[in-house]
């Protein structure tokens, strides 16, 4: 493999005078996570040719100050395994084996406690911090100087999480407040006689279970639900845990323009019409939909505008007493509709992408979306974004036009002709679906998501093509 690199690097440099190519490393296996965040066996030659096995990490968790001995150790023994090269199968059973012993011990107390030590730096003097109650190594430095120890800017502050010693019932959003309260140095706990005690659940859901979980994400045969259930904790709230993609990753992208409106509008909110003749609910269709005769076999078309139960009385118009009523019903649910979802546009929520966290507010942080929690390495991102917002918008529009469902109708499967489709549409109900196509697309053309005005071009250009 190096000497097919070396041969690469010889052909490239001929091809450039001011640029030269160079060999920075060889991998043997490598865990490519995120930009920036690797972990890889390399292989380096000696000066005698024989060749040696090393470890190259890059922004991983295992080399930030922010997690337990524990945590560190039980990072490494993973990492190990899913570098080994060995199986799939027996990687992740032997993860979920460490996972489980590892769980075993700390409940059991058969972990030391210098396993459980955090350490971090003092960036100035413990009484300048104005934020200090949210800072365990903060907390813990404070009651050093009580006890006239002496605490100066850069030391590193060992802590540990300890055990909440209240009896009474607390709220979670109390035990997470107190978390910081209930931070002690290691020598504190070792003269305590056994009264304070590692906060176990703690460090498993805070410590344990987010490095391992973020390491173990491109692993086929197990999920954050299934580590945590080894871990002995609540899988169900782990299981929804989804891992979103970076648009810049997409590699085969497809325009939402080309998807079909099954695809394309999957995760809008749905108009759902109740039907007045028969009091059922049903997703409006749009401007047709195709039915199947269950005696013949036939399909044929059906207005938008016919209530969808084969067994109400009164099917047209909804079961209002005429069209335009119908109309009006319509359009007042897709008006109100519209509202909510700008609202929620509107506030502003985003939210934290570490699963193991998911904070949510409408606070933003000066620090170019960082989680506002402390020691979450997340980034906040928007809960409802302008795309999401313009697809709602789409969606309403595309209920009411007539040509964009009959060239829908083309990328069906269906046999039904567009003459037929045409044919089988009143007119009053094309009148109808032409009026209700002007509102969602007044709708549409107010927002300008999409719309580049002209003005632009000739600001950006207008010097250019002066000169």
């Amino acid at each position: 493999m190096l000497s097919l690199g070396n041969q690469v690097k010889r052909e490239v440099n001929k091809l450039y005078n001011t640029l030269e190519l160079e060999i920075d490393g060889v991998f043997r296996s490598m865990l490519l996570l995120k930009k920036k965040k690797y972990a890889a066996v390399t292989i380096s030659e000696g000066p005698n040719g024989q060749l040696t096995m090393g470890k190259e990490m890059k922004g991983l968790d295992l080399v930030r100050r922010d997690w337990c001995i524990q945590s560190k150790d039980s990072g490494k023994f993973i990492l190990d395994q899913i570098l080994s090269g060995d199986e799939k199968e027996l990687v992740v059973n032997n993860i979920h084996d460490h996972l489980e012993e590892v769980a075993k011990k700390m409940r059991s107390g058969e972990l030391p406690i210098d396993k459980y030590v955090i350490t971090k730096g003092l960036n100035k003097h413990p009484n300048d911090y104005p934020d200090a109650k949210t800072l365990p190594h903060v907390f813990v430095a404070k009651k050093m100087l009580q006890e006239r120890k002496a605490v100066s800017i850069g030391d590193h502050i060992p802590y540990v999480i300890t055990e909440e010693k209240i009896e009474e019932e607390v709220t979670a959003a109390t035990k997470k407040s107190l978390a910081t309260e209930r931070a002690r140095h290691p020598d504190e706990i070792a003269r305590s006689n056994g009264e304070l005690k590692p906060d176990v659940e703690w460090y498993l859901t805070q410590q344990i279970l987010p490095p391992i979980s973020r390491l173990c994400e491109p692993i086929e045969g197990t999920s954050p639900g299934i580590l945590a259930e080894k871990l002995g904790l609540d899988a169900k709230k782990y299981n929804a845990v989804s891992v979103d993609i970076d648009e810049d990753d997409i590699v085969d992208y497809t325009p939402a323009s080309c998807l079909p409106d099954e695809e394309r509008f999957k995760d809008v909110e749905k108009l759902v019409m109740t039907c007045s003749g028969c009091n059922e609910g049903a997703e409006f269709p749009g401007v047709f939909r195709l039915v199947k005769d269950a005696e013949t076999g036939m399909t044929f078309c059906q207005s938008g505008l016919r209530c969808p139960n084969p067994h109400c009385q009164n099917p047209d118009n909804w079961g209002e007493a005429d069209m335009w009523s119908c109309v009006a019903k319509i359009l007042n649910k897709m008006n109100m509709m519209k509202k909510e979802q700008q609202k929620i546009y509107y506030d502003g929520l985003v939210r934290c992408d570490d699963p193991m966290c998911n904070l949510e507010t409408r606070q933003l942080s000066v620090m170019e979306g960082c989680c506002l929690k402390q020691g979450c390495n997340g980034r906040m991102k928007t809960v409802y974004t302008e795309s999401m917002l313009q697809t709602q918008l789409k969606y309403f529009d595309s209920l009411f036009d007539m040509s964009h469902a009959l060239k829908q109708l083309k990328k069906s499967p269906s046999t039904m002709t567009e003459k037929e489709i045409v044919k089988s549409i009143g007119s009053e109900d094309k009148s109808a679906f032409q009026m209700m196509h002007g509102f969602s697309g007044h709708a549409l053309n107010q927002s300008g998501y999409n719309f580049v005005s002209g003005q632009f071009f000739q600001t950006l250009f207008g010097a250019y093509l002066k000169s």
